[in-house]
């Protein structure tokens, strides 16, 4: 039964776990992806490279400015300007420029004075346009040797597209696209470093910015896909407004301190370009400054490979399993510990190191609920099994207790000092003679029906019926102090019930006696019998004094007698008496006898 069980066990983790890692469930896979949002979110801010500054576009810098969008060349100039005499290490514009927008101004500048009649000199128009400053601010910060990083917007197997409007300032080598990979649910959680393409190898802008500032490694690494450390919420890199870095630069005072041999990325931070993270949405240029900041430093999350995190939960079950085939509890104990264990570990060793969760804790969870619902079952069984066997011999108080208790050694067998009651009845089978026999079955059913009543009324067991006689037990299977003197208590009713009316009209008025004796002593007591019957019954030398003590009711003319080893049990208040020190018939030893006096009276 207990191997049957525990490959229950086995065969429900086995298949969950064919599931789990065979499968390819999007259910398990958000499941990995909320808890490493729950990871990143219990974690908090981390320390950021400080090698890195966001040259941000807000809306205070927007205001300031004064102008539409496509007008900010000269703006864009004053700035790279003032990061060239800051000596920062490289400028990586997240933006994407377009010339489009002063071709529409020259075009209208050329139909209003055709419409007014008036010459416009072509140099003139030739001089209109707001990205000239710009492309010349640029064209001298690569000519002092601060690295300019321009990214581009790519199609996976499409040619590299690079604006001519200013791209082309920046080397081929120096460009690289904004894409970032979204998780199935939109949220950003990894980044592809580099990837092929009709042209040849295509590097990601940071990939770039940190190769070319000549604070990142020279190599790309073996792997491009990538999972993100974020450093922590939006705001968590450092970011100067623009117009804090131009009016710094005009002064004449530029953020040197800020600014030198640091890697600046420009782009917009409280207007547009928002994309959902593990902690929020956040502007996509401090997406990039993350990512910047995991390759500086050689910090991307680390999952644990397949290859180990399987065989370390097959060993794992193993051992639950095996645990389980002895000790029921204990495996259930075990793999609750593991499971929060894991959970812990999955926080405290967060950053760099991913433990994977989700699948190895569907398994184990799967293994505790199927244990679980087998030691309830094993439970459940038990107590039905108590029940059955029980409510036939004790009253339903001394059933609960039973069930109430976790000790079930006695069904197998125990030794325990119980105090053992005999009643039978003096002239039955004369009475039987003289009546039919479905009357001496009414009677004795009746009879029967009393004395159990009163037995179990008073915590006692109900052992069995011999003929006329009836024989009972107290302080078991239960443990009572007082076993002595509720057997005490149920003699003298059963005594008080001989004597009654009630007795009387069940036995037709005939003139029987109830002899009963008491007796205490170790006994061995159990559940003895076989699969087909069975009986919880007493056996022992107690056993069969008592019943040599019930025959001399007879000869010292009493209704009760009770061993001096139930009155030295029982406690005071009892008027006994004397009666007399004898050896039983078949023992040695003799034995005090007393009864209580006027009993019947």
């Amino acid at each position: 039964m207990r191997m049957r069980l525990t490959t229950i066990s086995f065969l429900v983790c086995l298949i969950l776990g064919l599931l789990a890692y065979g499968g390819n469930f999007r259910l398990v896979d958000d499941a990995e992806n909320r808890l490493l949002d729950l990871q990143f979110r219990l974690r908090g801010v981390a320390e950021a490279d400080s090698r890195i500054v966001i040259a941000g576009i807000d809306q205070e810098t927007l205001a300031w400015g004064g102008r539409p969008m496509f007008a900010w060349g000269p703006v864009y100039a004053e700035l790279a300007e003032a990061v060239r005499q800051a000596s920062a290490s490289a400028l990586l514009l997240d933006l994407v420029f377009s010339p489009g927008s002063e071709a529409v101004i020259r075009d209208h500048v050329r139909q209003t004075a055709d419409r007014l009649g008036l010459a416009v000199p072509p140099k003139l128009l030739r001089e209109i346009g707001f990205d000239k400053p710009f492309r010349a601010a640029l064209l001298e910060l690569v000519s002092s040797g601060v690295a300019l990083i321009a990214g581009f917007a790519w199609e996976r197997n499409q040619p590299v597209f690079s604006d001519p409007a200013l791209l082309h300032i920046a080397r081929r080598d120096n460009t690289g696209y904004f894409n970032l990979a979204t998780s199935q649910d939109g949220v950003i959680r990894h980044v592809e470093l580099f990837a092929a393409s009709p042209d040849g190898q295509v590097n990601a802008v940071a990939m770039v910015a940190a190769m070319r500032s000549g604070l990142g490694p020279n190599s790309l690494p073996p792997n491009p896909f990538q999972q993100i450390n974020y450093r922590g919420p939006r705001g968590t890199i450092k970011s100067i407004p623009v117009h804090k870095i131009v009016e710094a630069s005009r002064s004449g005072k530029p953020l040197t301190d800020e600014l030198r041999g640091k890697i600046v990325l420009l782009g917009f931070t409280d207007i547009t370009d928002f994309k959902a993270t593990p902690y929020g949405y956040m502007p996509g240029v401090e997406i990039h400054a993350n990512i910047l900041d995991n390759i500086l430093n050689q910090r991307f999350l680390q999952q644990i490979p397949r290859a180990t995190e399987i065989p370390v939960v097959l060993a794992l079950l193993a051992v639950l399993l095996l645990l389980a085939y002895f000790y029921r509890l204990a495996a259930i104990l075990a793999g609750s510990i593991i499971i929060v264990a894991g959970l812990i570990a999955s926080v405290v060793w967060f950053d760099p190191l991913v433990v994977p969760v989700v699948r190895p804790l569907v398994i184990l969870a799967a293994f505790v609920a199927v244990e679980r619902f087998l030691a309830y079952r094993a439970i459940y069984l038990d107590r039905r099994r108590v029940r059955e066997v029980f409510s036939r011999y004790v009253s339903d108080s001394l059933v609960k207790e039973i069930l109430a208790s976790n000790d079930r050694d006695f069904l197998q067998g125990k030794r325990r000092r119980l105090c053992i009651l005999i009643a039978d009845i003096r002239g039955f089978t004369t009475f039987s003679e003289r009546h039919e026999a479905h009357e001496i079955v009414e009677f004795l059913n009746a009879y029967f029906a009393e004395l159990t009543a009163i037995i179990m009324k008073n915590r006692g067991v109900v052992d069995k019926f011999l003929g006329d006689g009836l024989l009972a037990f107290f302080n078991a299977p239960v443990e009572h102090d007082d076993y002595a003197n509720d057997a005490i208590k149920a003699a003298q009713q059963i005594v008080a019930y001989a004597a009654s009316p009630q007795f009387k009209e069940i036995c037709f008025c005939e003139e029987l006696k109830v002899g009963v004796a008491l007796h205490a002593g170790n006994v061995v007591f159990g559940n003895i019998g076989s699969e087909r019957k069975a009986e919880f019954t007493v056996i022992g030398d107690t056993v069969n004094a008592c019943s040599r003590m019930e025959s001399l009711n007879k000869e010292y003319h009493t209704s009760l007698l009770v061993s001096g080893e139930v009155v030295k049990s029982a406690g005071p208040g009892y008027d006994w008496k004397f009666l007399a020190k004898t050896s039983l018939r078949g023992k040695a030893n003799e034995v005090e006898l007393y009864t209580i006096n006027n009993l019947e009276g």
